[in-house]
């Protein structure tokens, strides 16, 4: 088994197992690998290159700790299983887990050339010669079998700083799929949030809209009666127009929000229905505040930040391999095996060879100095996107603390107006009776009150939706948990039986 990589970061990766070679060969690989040095020094430290605050500057009062699978603080089993399902079957992620199976081949093959190449060459052939003298024909047979081996020594550590930078390059890999899972369960919580909060104010205008339509006959028939004016009647038919009117909007957002969720669970938006994940019209209450880990803590658990990390260090290798390219190599070669006339004496005759050979770089115009100055620009640029992503995780938490704060004072406030515009309505529906008022006054405090109430609702998913982002930008050890999906594991659908007519009312 090979032995874990372990790069500056402290992470290690294992890969799968390579055959080994012979006990006679194992001291001289030893041997070449103690003594091989590395003429780049790597670099030590494991932090960004930014000032790290000790604590986070927004006004935050947790609560309780923050929960691993962050989704269920909304009690939701519906979310629950749209997260499960989303985790199996969203083909960006499955997309992440194939290209960190890519990365996982390639260090793989850069850790191959650690080793030995072993070939077995096997051959025979038939000559015939023609003797000028006589015109007798000669036949001549050739029988041979043998094994031939090349190896390239590092002594500069070349090599093994190849495969220590795919080896990191995979690590990234699968930081980089955590990632993308990370960010598609808040791409389908919001997702949920957003069908859920639809939902509710299609419910809501749709009472909104009886209610409208009760006063409408109210009025028509105090103008029958000869009490209200044909102007009342057709201000109330007005205002229950324009509550109509947003139904439509309500239906576009709905049905939309529907298709990008099926998007990321993985199947057409038609076969929603047939997953058995549909939000339903209620709103969960926002869960306790969670316990905030030190912005230090984030380098660890946010799996993008790992993966810049792991980027740099391998960015370093590749520095260290590109310099050794300016220094001598050494490969050596050896063959063995048998030679006969005849296939039953082919253990008689035992031939051999063994060499080796030493290159030193001379003149190439440049191009392995250029090579060295594009690797340090590289590994500079990987240090400077560390800091910034670094600083923009701070950033979104920052962003994410000052938003709940004041989207719970906005929920506050919009509550106190809905209250004050509920005894507004009354007052001004008892003005209007006693002659005081002119009904356009009661048709505003109708549409105050409604728009309020809408309002409400935005208000509240976008306070989810905003603790959603919080824990996103918190991220969490939970993604190290993922096991990629087999293709067993994934649901199939039969797309040909799709009957788009049929979810139209879903």
């Amino acid at each position: 088994m090979v032995e874990p990589t372990r790069g500056v970061l402290g992470m290690t990766s294992t890969f799968t197992e390579r055959p080994l070679l012979g006990p006679a060969a194992i001291p001289v690989a030893a041997a070449v690998l103690v003594a091989g040095c590395s003429p780049h020094a790597l670099r030590e430290s494991d932090e960004p290159d930014v000032p790290i605050p000790e604590a986070f500057l927004a006004e935050y009062e947790p609560e309780v700790a923050a929960p691993e699978d962050w989704w269920r603080s909304f009690e939701d089993p519906g979310l629950d299983r749209a997260l499960d399902a989303a985790f199996k079957g969203n083909l960006g992620l499955r997309q992440a887990w194939a290209r960190l199976s890519q990365a996982q081949a390639s260090a793989e093959i850069s850790g191959a050339f650690l080793y030995p190449e072993v070939n077995i060459d096997a051959g025979a052939s038939r000559a015939k010669t023609v003797f000028d003298l006589t015109g007798q024909n000669f036949f001549n047979n050739r029988y041979s079998v043998g094994l031939g081996l090349s190896w390239e020594l590092d002594l500069w550590r070349k090599i093994a700083n190849r495969a220590e930078a795919a080896t990191l390059r995979a690590v990234a890999g699968r930081d980089d799929a955590e990632n993308t899972a990370l960010l598609i369960s808040g791409s389908v919580t919001d997702t949920w949030f957003a069908v859920q909060a639809q939902n509710a104010l299609l419910a809501l205008v749709e009472s909104q809209i009886e209610s409208s339509r009760t006063l409408l006959e109210l009025t028509e028939l105090r103008y029958g009666r000869g009490i209200g004016t044909a102007l009342q009647v057709l201000q109330q038919r007005l205002q229950l127009e324009s509550v109509q009117a947003e139904v439509p909007d309500i239906r576009s957002r709905l049905e939309t929000a529907r298709h990008e969720l099926a998007v990321l669970l993985g199947v057409p938006p038609q076969m929603l229905a047939g997953t058995g994940v549909m939000p339903g019209d209620v709103l969960p209450e926002l869960p306790p505040s969670p316990e905030l880990p030190s912005p230090r803590d984030l380098l660890e658990r946010r799996p993008d930040l790992r993966s810049a990390f792991a980027r740099v260090a391998a960015a370093d290798r590749e520095v260290a391999a590109s310099i050794a390219e300016l220094l001598p190599s050494v490969r050596i070669s050896a063959s063995g095996g048998f030679q006969s006339d005849t296939a039953a004496g082919l253990g008689d005759s035992l031939i051999w060879s063994l060499g080796g050979g030493l290159v030193q770089p001379f003149f190439d115009a440049g191009r392995r100095n250029a090579e060295v100055d594009r690797n340090k620009a590289v590994l500079r640029e990987r240090l400077v996107f560390l800091d910034e992503r670094f600083i923009v995780a701070l950033r979104e938490v920052e962003d994410a603390l000052v938003r709940e704060r004041n989207q719970r004072e906005l929920l506050e406030r919009v509550k106190n107006q809905i209250d004050t515009a509920r005894r507004t309505l009354e007052e001004s529906e008892l003005l209007f009776i006693n002659g005081q008022i002119e009904y356009l006054d009661v048709i505003t405090a109708i549409q105050t009150l409604q728009r309020l109430e809408r309002q409400e609702i935005s208000v509240r998913r976008g306070l989810l939706a905003n603790r959603a982002t919080l824990h996103l930008a918190l991220g969490g050890e939970w993604t190290r948990n993922l096991i990629p999906p087999s293709d067993a594991e994934r649901p199939r659908h039969d797309i040909a039986t799709i009957d788009p007519s049929s979810d139209s009312d879903a």
